[in-house]
């Protein structure tokens, strides 16, 4: 028996949560991940068997090739100080055992679970697995639905082993009772729902997992076990020989046609059955679509009779008058079907989040049934939001705060998020967050059939892969340096489950594409080119913007090719400029959903706060700003104004003195507004780094121009150093923070340098001696000072995530951003050549818009904040939807 606290690699145990057989399981929280765990334990002393533990490392095999929403996951395998462990899902809920203690089962509900439940049966059986032991103790009810538990008896198929012996795996659940009998070598699971041939010692096969789901589905239906006895023997004699009384005789309003789909899977030879789960489930759903007498009970049938003979006599009438019209309706050419459009508003009191560089486009269900998408509440907090199409309201995902990005699980029952720089996985009906690997600014996702997502880290990393079950990241593109890529990303799976979409950014516009490529790797192949990515559609088409139009291009997916020229659909479509996104999503099915109306992000405001978080100022008029820079002597403002229609950005300055502007650039995009020490002049980004008098007049002359890229400068105060960011051209590369002196042969050289993650944002002290930066090294953003040309060490500054340092104008003071957007306060002093620390604790919460550069400046006694703040709420523009958009295309 294990304590609270005792950890087996990073999984520490917090519980006892069930024990029997062969398995003890806990309660564990993963230290990773930071989600809680269920971990089967196999005892020290059988560890020494080797029977048992071919048999443990059997069922891990087994398991964890197994992907399905209605199974228990499988997430690792341990081995420590001699004892072996599986790590699984941990899954809350009741068990189907404990809810029958309460009686049979209503029928909507008995087929809803049932259905699930064949499901996945039918999912391990394709794969080769028996489950062995299925019993309503091993079958949880959770908010998700069903989940099958324990294929502690799985073997493969093919195994030609003999038949495995108790359970490796117990309910997680303490509310499970069911007790196997069994005796080495001979008899295998629970015996009241175990098939005639596994009682007679027989190699058991599908058909035998179907049997005992028959049984279960019986005690469901009446709340009474199919076969019964005041002793094992009896019990036995019972499935051996016996008949389980029909269930109507027991529950008289049970559909008929639910009695006989049990009696085949109970029947005594397993040729007699249904011969695949699959064919069950088949059946269970024609029993619960089905509108005729498959969901009547059976009195009601006899008194039905009647009724339909003279049923049968009017439509005989009918027929002749029928006839006489048959003959024109043939006649005439049927009316293809037509496209119906129409709009989905954002939920009352709240706006669509598809602007910006943490936001992404509504995602539709492959099925066509449920609406995904982000959107921002009053107090401008963000989280993802469900409708089905055939409901007026849209309900929140609690967990969901601050999530971007979302994409749909191929059955259309599970999401996938960004958030807190990690990938989650959500049930999209509701329930816990599953947080599944990092990812610091996730770009984009996909899901495949076959349990593989596609994802982007960060937004200047190729597409990584990762299992849906959890597991180690792996690349699966790489960056085209010769063509100055800078990111990979928004991956889209083609219907082979194999090959997928990418869209490639590049800092030379023209290269910047959609791209095909392959899970098996090689030569991406270019599809469209454009400044946003290109979406697959069903039936055969690619989707893509092209100057507000939205584009229709025939696409063989088979071969990966385009055909024929691209046809327009619609006008006035969104692009979300920032991630260089489109903001519109297809189904499998023909539903298409995208938006209309302004440009996104021209709301924002520049406006001043106390330290108190009282507004005190504001600057301009609403528009698209980032990177605001206040000029050392406080009465001067540069920053950059964008117009997300025509992409360009360009750096104003504004006298705050006066209260006029001059524009100090000129397209096609400069960034990152930079003051001298003496108020002069301004540096910036425009592909490298440039300078410029701060007044607009002359020209702009470079600073830094080489074959890497730099953003981000900075000036020394005492003018006698420019910092900046730094990121080299060779694969791989990472951002790290160089300097280069304003004098001798400026030669560039790192200050702050890495080579697994990026190093940026940085700020110097005002005396010229201490270098502020953040940092991805623990896994999510962090504040550091190093010192800036003398001496060594480095101190972390933030404790629970910080970015975007500020220093005060006399160095003791450091501001930074929380990961909740507020501006924290940390008090630094000197003591000889180190640092000490004092006070850390937040100002005020911030109101930023999603994700924009540099959101913040701080004046130089600390007293003033003029941050870019999101606009008043507002209603965003409607969703279009379009059923059947193909039919839009025949207008043309």
């Amino acid at each position: 028996m294990l304590n609270t606290g005792t950890k087996l690699g990073p999984y520490e145990i917090i519980a006892a949560i069930g024990a029997g057989g062969m398995g003890e399981v806990y309660r564990a929280r993963d230290t990773r991940l930071g989600r809680d765990v269920a971990i089967k334990i196999l005892p020290q002393h059988l560890s020494e068997d080797p029977s048992a533990t071919q048999r443990f490392e059997r069922e891990a095999r087994a398991v964890s090739s197994l992907n399905h929403p209605h199974i228990c996951t499988l997430y690792d395998v341990g081995h420590q100080d001699g004892t072996d462990f599986l790590v699984m899902e941990y899954v809350e809920g009741e068990t189907l055992a404990k809810r029958l203690e309460k009686g049979p089962l209503a029928t909507a509900e008995l087929l809803r679970i049932v259905i699930e439940i064949s499901d996945a049966l039918d999912k391990a059986h394709r794969k080769g697995i028996l489950h062995r032991d299925l019993k309503p103790s091993n079958i949880m009810l959770t908010k998700a639905g069903a989940k099958l538990m324990d294929f502690g008896l799985a073997k493969a198929a093919s195994d030609g082993a003999a038949p495995a012996l108790t359970s490796l795996t117990q309910s997680l659940n303490p509310s499970a009772r069911s007790t196997p009998v069994t005796a080495e070598g001979t008899i295998v699971g629970t015996f009241q729902y175990m098939s005639p041939e596994q009682m007679e010692g027989k190699e058991a096969d599908a058909r035998s997992d179907i049997f005992s789901f028959g049984a279960v589905l019986y005690e469901m239906a009446t709340g009474k076990r199919a076969f019964e006895g005041k002793t094992t023997a009896s019990v036995i004699a019972a499935i051996l020989e016996r008949e389980p009384p029909a269930i109507s005789s027991v529950q008289p309003m049970s559909p008929p046609a639910l009695d006989r789909t049990v009696k085949i899977c109970l029947a005594k030879d397993p040729d007699e059955r249904f011969q695949s789960a699959h064919d069950v489930k088949l059946q269970l759903e024609w029993i619960r679509d089905a509108g005729s007498q498959a969901g009547v009970p059976a009195p009601v049938i006899a008194h039905r009779k009647n009724r339909e003979r003279i049923a049968w006599i009017v439509t005989a009438l009918l027929t002749i008058s029928t006839a006489l019209f048959a003959v024109g309706y043939f006649l005439r050419a049927p009316q293809p079907a037509q496209a119906i459009v129409s709009q989905i508003v954002s939920p009352a009191n709240t706006k669509f989040a598809f602007d910006g560089r943490l936001a992404g486009p509504p995602v539709i269900s492959p099925d066509g049934q449920r609406l995904a998408f982000a959107a921002l509440d009053s107090d401008g907090k963000q989280r993802l939001w469900v409708r089905s199409l055939n409901a007026t309201t849209a309900q929140p995902l609690a967990g969901t705060e601050g999530a971007s990005f979302p994409f749909w699980s191929p059955d259309g029952h599970n999401l996938g998020f960004f958030a807190n720089n990690k990938l989650n996985l959500i049930d999209a009906s509701g329930g816990q967050p599953l947080t599944l690997t990092d990812a610091p600014l996730g770009r984009g996702g996909a899901w495949n059939q076959g349990g593989t997502i596609l994802f982007t880290v960060h937004g200047g990393s190729p597409i990584y892969r990762v299992p849906a079950s959890g597991g180690t990241p792996q690349p699966v593109t790489r960056l085209n340096h010769s063509s100055k890529e800078t990111t990979h990303r928004w991956p889209q799976f083609l219907p082979d489950g194999k090959h997928f979409l990418f869209y490639a950014h590049s800092e030379v516009e023209q290269n910047s594409a959609t791209y095909a490529a392959s899970l098996d790797g090689g030569e991406p192949k270019l599809l469209v080119r454009g400044d946003s990515n290109a979406v697959y559609a069903p039936p055969g088409y690619l989707l893509f913007v092209r100057q507000g139009t939205l584009m229709a291009q025939r696409f063989d997916a088979s071969s990966v090719r385009l055909v024929g020229d691209a046809m327009p659909l619609a006008q006035h479509a969104e692009v979300n400029a920032a991630s260089w996104r489109e903001n519109f999503a297809v189904s499998d099915n023909g539903i298409l959903i995208y938006q209309v109306g302004n440009a996104v992000g021209e709301n924002m405001q520049l406006l001043s706060f106390d330290r108190s978080g009282k507004q005190i100022g504001e600057t301009g008029t609403p528009g698209h700003y980032s990177s605001p820079s206040l000029s050392p002597d406080g009465h001067k403002l540069a920053v950059v104004v964008g117009d997300q229609r025509t992409q360009t950005f360009d750096i104003w300055v504004y006298d705050l003195t006066r209260g006029n502007r001059t524009r100090l650039t000129f397209s096609p995009r400069f960034e990152a507004p930079a003051w001298s020490p003496d108020g002069k002049t301004i540096a910036f980004v425009s592909s490298h780094l440039y300078q410029k008098a701060a007044d607009g007049t002359g020209n702009t002359s470079p600073l830094v121009v080489d074959n890497a890229q730099e953003v981000l400068p900075l000036f020394s105060s005492d003018g006698r150093y420019l910092i900046f960011m730094r990121k080299a051209v060779q694969p791989g590369s990472h951002f790290e923070i160089w300097a280069m002196p304003l004098f001798g042969d400026r030669k560039v050289f790192p200050v702050v340098q890495n080579q697994q993650f990026d190093v940026g944002q940085p700020a110097l002290s005002p005396d010229g001696k201490w270098l502020a930066y953040d940092s991805l090294e623990s896994g999510k953003p962090e504040v550091y000072v190093v010192p800036f040309l003398h001496g060594g060490g480095k101190w972390q500054i933030s404790i629970n995530g910080g970015r975007w340092p500020r220093w005060r104008g006399d160095g003791r003071e450091l501001f930074y951003l929380s990961p909740n957007n507020k501006i924290v306060a940390a008090e630094i002093s000197e003591q000889g050549t180190s640092l000490v620390f004092g006070k850390v604790a937040p100002l005020f919460q911030t109101n930023l818009p999603a994700e924009i550069a540099g959101p913040y400046d701080v004046s130089a006694d600390g007293k003033k904040f003029v941050v870019v703040t999101q606009g008043a709420q507002q209603t965003s523009e409607p969703l279009t939807l379009v059923t059947n958009w193909p039919a839009l295309l025949k207008k043309q």
